[in-house]
């Protein structure tokens, strides 16, 4: 199912994030990067704007591309125009609170999810991922030979 997020319009749903932020679309790409390789689906983010390389494009991975507007479009044409690229829009996914776009998206057939709501899909997965990499590294935890003798004293005692 592959996402296409409107980038700008979900920093702003971030009460950590903001655009005045220049590290704003790194720490966003951050959030969305794990979700993606959690997730496995494909990810398309546009922001408005210049990016920071100078680059329109950024395929980071097969399934993870930063996209910018060529100069004198916006993210939601640029949106618009990613979506039209689609024939088959049933499990394409957008997201955005513009409702102009939101209305295109669903007439081509793809679903939509307010960037609010989505803000709340990530931080629900960051906390199940965080507990996730928290308890996988206790696992993978080595002790050396002084903690491993208190810990055999301790359970030899009882």
């Amino acid at each position: 199912m592959p996402y296409i997020i409107d980038g700008n319009n979900l920093v702003g749903c971030f009460p950590d994030i903001t655009l005045d932020d220049p590290e704003a679309r790194s720490r966003l790409l951050f959030v969305i990067r794990k979700f993606q390789e959690n997730k496995k689906n494909n990810i398309i983010i546009v922001f408005d704007g210049e990016s920071d390389e100078g680059m329109r494009n950024q395929m980071t991975s097969s399934k993870f591309t930063i996209v910018y507007p060529e100069i004198g479009n916006s993210a939601d044409d640029e949106i618009k125009e990613i979506l039209s690229g689609f024939n088959y829009f049933k499990d394409v996914v957008v997201v955005t609170s513009d409702r102009e776009l939101k209305t295109f998206a669903r007439k081509k057939g793809a679903k939509t999810i307010n960037s609010i709501e989505f803000y709340f899909e990530l931080k629900r997965f960051s906390h199940i991922y965080g507990k996730k990499e928290e308890n996988q590294k206790r696992i993978d935890a080595e002790l050396d030979e002084t903690e491993v003798d208190q810990w055999m004293k301790i359970f030899n005692e009882r």
